[in-house]
């Protein structure tokens, strides 16, 4: 009995973090989810700090906007584009942060051009309406067309839109 019994807590000691933390969130302890994932996640594994990124980022009690960002900006630091869509998208929407569209459309632009669909959407809607960034509709059509050649059928329509727009004649008033 004492055999097996050191045989289980040695296969506990050795499970993986991020099971633990999947199976600590499965029962509805977020909490210990969290402090399952913050020694791997200090450690510099990617995969604990994206988790933990998204789980301090959640609605609750355990939600700590700042803390969510810290995650998303040593993940961004590495090239890693979801965390900098999820940093442009704070400063859009001001969450955890001042609001700053010139931010924004800065981490979307890094996180488009690694081939974030969402980043590429969102900056063509900024170039569009001047939004952070002086209006600039060629600029928006060719973020859309990114987007549009990933399948983003919303992109391809706002492509398709401007691409009348920008070959239409305009109208000219009469003298």
């Amino acid at each position: 009995m004492r055999a097996l019994l050191l045989c289980l807590l040695l296969n506990l000691a050795q499970a993986d973090p991020l099971d633990a933390a999947q199976q600590a969130l499965e029962a509805g302890d977020r909490a210990q989810a969290l402090r399952l994932l913050q020694a791997p996640a200090t450690d510099g594994d990617r995969s604990a700090q994206w988790a933990l990124a998204q789980l301090l980022e959640l609605p609750g009690p355990t939600r700590d906007l700042k803390a969510s960002l810290h995650w998303y900006g040593r993940l961004a630091q590495g090239g890693h584009a979801g965390a900098m869509e999820a940093i442009g998208l704070a400063h859009y929407l001001g969450r955890g942060v001042e609001q700053d569209f010139k931010q924004a459309a800065a981490w979307f632009r890094q996180a488009g051009e690694r081939g974030e669909l969402g980043s590429q959407y969102l900056l063509a809607s900024m170039y569009e309406k001047g939004l952070g960034l002086p209006r600039d509709l060629r600029l928006a059509q060719s973020w859309y067309g990114r987007a549009a050649a990933q399948g983003d059928v919303a992109a391809a329509a706002k492509y398709e839109e401007l691409e009348r727009a920008l070959t239409e004649p305009t109208p000219t008033t009469p003298p």
